[in-house]
């Protein structure tokens, strides 16, 4: 039976869902919100993410949801005080400056030297950049998300919203005036609005009803590797922009993470079937042989997981077709920290917006 009637149901405490749970909690902190997780929090797709801030966006939707997105991780995080992580330098390296001036989100990169990003690499001696390549300097962040839905969390607790680990939800639907959702403990509850944000499980997840066939989704495996390299404190961050990679010096864990574009499509969410493939290596080998001379620093490890894609691979937030005050967000296609805040905050003032 129906015990109580919240506010707010979130399904799924991702880092869109957390944002939207906090981002409700802070316009209206009467209200009584409860987040389920089928696991614990951080547990997801979120909980791999090495969090970085890029000021980049390939079109104007991206770039709305950067920026806004932005503004929200620096109301929760002024000055850069994140959990774990730091603001730094990004050098970004390409053959393309025009292409990459134009995915620029706040302003223009200033032209920077080989000879500038390299004396701060003493952790990496044998990168070394190639003459026809231009260095352009920006700033970005790092900060595992992880840890910044551990902190989310405690401060949602702190407000008394309730957070259900190890609880699934089951069914959601249309009762006489109220959503009703079945938990997986044999619960019924009832919430005026809620959000489903499942991440890459709401492709096979029979939730995936209330979406309505478009966006297309798709599951694609994420991989990075953990270079045997200790990085110092002031390294920046390096982005090679004509392959879309990144070398992220994660201080506090002690090794540069290479995040680069796996191609590996509609794999299952499971964590312990995703593996490191030949094929991931031997493309992950590809692009560092184009930086490191004579050989490249060894790989101490590797992480693997995946994420939801959108057909356009963006994150989206959209009414569920079938129950009203319903709103799912996902599709965060690798960007869902960058992104995923914005989708949050577009569900709540719409499901908030409708209700009054």
């Amino acid at each position: 039976m129906t015990d109580s009637i919240h506010d707010l149901a979130v399904i799924g405490a991702g880092v869109m869902g957390l944002s939207a749970a906090f981002i409700a909690a802070r316009s209206n902190p009467r209200d009584r919100i409860v987040i389920f997780e089928r696991e614990t929090v951080g547990a997801g797709a979120s909980g791999f993410a090495p969090g970085i801030q890029i000021n980049i966006g390939r079109n104007e939707k991206e770039r709305s949801l950067f920026i806004r997105g932005s503004k929200i991780w620096r109301e929760l995080y002024p000055d850069g005080r994140w959990p774990d992580g730091r603001n730094c330098d990004v050098f970004w390296l390409t053959r393309h400056p025009g292409e990459l001036a134009h995915m620029n989100c706040v302003g223009d990169t200033t032209p920077s030297t080989s000879f500038a990003l390299t004396g701060r690499l003493s952790s990496l001696p044998r990168f070394l950049v190639p003459d026809d390549m231009a260095v352009m300097l920006d700033r970005g962040s790092y900060c595992p998300v992880r840890s910044i839905l551990q902190d989310l969390a405690q401060r949602l607790k702190a407000g008394g919203i309730s957070i259900c680990e190890g609880t699934s939800i089951e069914r959601i639907w249309q009762g006489p005036s109220r959503i009703l959702l079945q938990a997986s403990d044999d619960t019924e509850r009832s919430a005026k609005r809620a959000i489903l944000a499942i991440g890459p499980w709401l492709q096979g997840s029979p939730l995936r009803a209330h979406l309505a066939d478009e966006p297309r989704l798709r599951v694609k495996k994420i991989v990075a590797l953990h270079l045997a390299a200790r990085p110092t404190a002031n390294c920046p961050m390096i982005g090679l922009f004509d392959d879309y990679a990144f070398l992220i010096p994660m201080i506090e864990e002690g090794y540069w993470l290479f995040s680069f574009t796996s191609q590996e499509w509609d794999v299952r969410p499971d964590a312990g079937g995703l593996q490191l493939s030949s094929d991931d290596l031997a493309r992950a080998t590809a692009i560092l042989a184009k930086w490191f001379s004579p050989d490249m620093p060894a790989v101490a490890s590797a992480r693997v997981f995946c994420d939801c894609y959108s057909d356009d691979g963006v994150p989206f937030s959209r009414p569920a077709q079938d129950v009203a005050g319903l709103y799912v967000i996902g599709g965060g296609s690798g960007n869902g920290f960058r992104f995923g805040p914005a989708c949050a905050e577009d569900a709540i003032g719409s499901l908030y917006s409708h209700h009054r």
